[in-house]
């Protein structure tokens, strides 16, 4: 028989196999020794208080195993559960990430934004002020000849 490495098994079949044995665990009433065992005929003497004894540690057992059945459920729900809450939680980091990414994106574009309009408006101002000192000194060089 071979051996099959971790690596070498996909989650499909992991999730397929979990969910054989969830079903087999579930639906799995007893086996046939355990019914030979309980369900035995009676050996004792016309004594009715063991067949009342064995009759009521049937019932416990039973009430057990149901208890028992209903836990393995439980567990396998809580499990389930878990992984939707992980899927979940991964959906939800690889959406911050790509908010971030373009919250990031953005804030460069408003700042390079910003920087254009400053350096616009600082251009307009040098701009007048050349032409005003430009004025000044045409009119001053003018007076002055």
């Amino acid at each position: 028989m071979a051996t099959i490495g971790k690596s070498e098994l996909s989650r499909k079949d992991i999730e397929s196999a979990d969910k054989d044995e969830k079903e087999t665990l579930l639906e799995h009433d007893s086996e046939p020794d355990e019914d030979m065992i309980f369900n035995r005929p009676s050996t004792s003497n016309g004594n009715g208080r063991v067949d009342g004894k064995m009759d009521s540690v049937k019932i416990q057992i039973e009430d057990v195993t149901n208890v028992m059945r209903d836990n393995v459920k439980k567990v396998m729900e809580r499990g389930e559960k878990l992984e939707d809450l992980q899927d979940a939680s991964d959906r939800l980091s690889m959406t911050s990430n790509q908010f971030r990414e373009a919250a990031n994106k953005a804030q460069r574009k408003m700042w390079l934004q910003n920087l254009k309009s400053r350096i616009f408006i600082v251009t307009i101002i040098l701009t007048i002020i050349f032409f005003i000192f430009v004025v000044d000194i045409l009119a001053l060089f003018l007076v002055l000849r």
